[in-house]
């Protein structure tokens, strides 16, 4: 039961959806459509073949489940929750789809968070995670509700990401020239850099591993507690896999030092239709190799590629943690402009 806005009660379930479930599935990608063009316009539109395909492939180490909240056979909000299989056994992620904006304000949201932290509970997880769109200064107005909502039932706010857009080509021919040669001269004789399209080379499997690997170490994950996930060739094979299902394609540059090991990577995702907007993910450099400029070398050298490959893309997104001040300067100096942020919220559970 929910509430409507004359405060009488509403008669409505949730339910676990899967695969098999077609009509709920193309309500749900309606409902995160709508609340898109209700709440969050200026970013990037979601895409019904990404969505869908969340459905039938899940990254490995990761089980997904979705829970609706229906009335009369329609699809009010829904909710992905994954568990991780792996390592972080005690951790849910949950990512909230959204509540259709012609129905809130009767409760379905608490009812879905209600349902989704016992599911957590009974499967024995004690963390859940999720997050929120915010305001960001500088950027367009965002209501806070869910965050609020999340406060209001104990979640605490662990990190906040700041969501920011640039121009594929943000600097133009002359001063990305400049900037590329005084970051390839910072790093000097000792790196090669090298890039490719899509999967990773056979022969840059394992040091990719260990990159992938490193990752949870050095980002900034503010109090989000979260352990190592160890990357197997078996892993990021099999997420290389899922992307090639979602029709994602992941453009890379790495650095190799002399003996031929990543020591720095920097990718982007792109749509492989005509989805002008593409993503960028993760920027690392190895702790021994900072210093000589590498993420910015790699960040120029892939908007080339992208630039030469996929000529539709205008536009590269980002997010870093607010407190990720060697990345936010890179950011800068690439023309990132903020538009708003994401906070993440953890709250402990007790396992039933």
């Amino acid at each position: 039961m929910t509430l409507d806005r004359t405060g009488h009660t509403v008669p409505v379930k949730i339910i676990e959806f899967s695969a098999e479930d077609h009509d709920l599935i193309e309500q749900a990608f309606a409902v995160i459509t709508a609340a898109h063009h209700a709440d969050t316009p200026e970013n990037p539109a979601p895409v019904e073949r990404f969505f869908k395909t969340l459905f039938t492939h899940a990254l490995p180490g990761r089980e997904n489940h979705w829970y609706a909240c229906v009335e009369d056979g329609a699809l009010l909000g829904h909710t992905r929750t994954t568990f991780f299989t792996d390592e972080n056994r005690e951790l849910a992620i949950v990512r909230f789809g959204a509540v259709h904006p012609d129905h809130r304000g009767r409760g379905i949201g608490s009812a879905l968070l209600d349902h989704v932290e016992r599911a957590c509970a009974e499967h024995g997880r004690t963390t859940v995670l999720t997050g929120a769109p915010v305001y960001w200064e500088g950027g367009p107005e965002r209501h806070e509700d869910f965050a609020r909502l999340l406060e209001d039932r104990g979640y605490k706010k662990a990190l906040t990401t700041v969501n920011r857009r640039s121009p594929v080509d943000p600097l133009g021919a002359e001063r990305e020239a400049e900037e590329y040669a005084k970051a390839l001269a910072a790093a000097g004789d000792a790196y090669e850099v090298r890039q490719w399209i899509g999967p990773v080379p056979d022969d840059l499997l394992d040091t990719m591993c260990r990159m992938e690997t490193t990752i949870i170490n050095e980002i900034p994950l503010g109090e989000i507690e979260m352990e190592i996930e160890h990357v197997t060739p078996e892993k990021l094979r099999a997420s290389e896999a899922v992307y090639a299902a979602e029709g994602r394609v992941i453009a890379h540059s790495v650095a190799l030092d002399a003996a031929g090991e990543i020591v720095a990577w920097t990718e982007v995702g792109v749509d492989e239709g005509d989805y002008r907007d593409a993503h960028q993910a993760i920027t690392i450099v190895d702790p021994a190799h900072r210093g000589h400029r590498l993420g910015l070398l790699l960040k120029l050298a892939n908007l080339r590629q992208i630039r030469e490959r996929f000529p539709h893309v205008e536009y590269i997104w980002t997010d870093n943690a607010d407190v990720n001040a060697p990345m936010i300067a890179i950011n800068e100096l690439l023309n990132y402009t903020t538009v708003d942020a994401n906070a993440e919220y953890q709250r402990k559970l007790e396992a039933v």
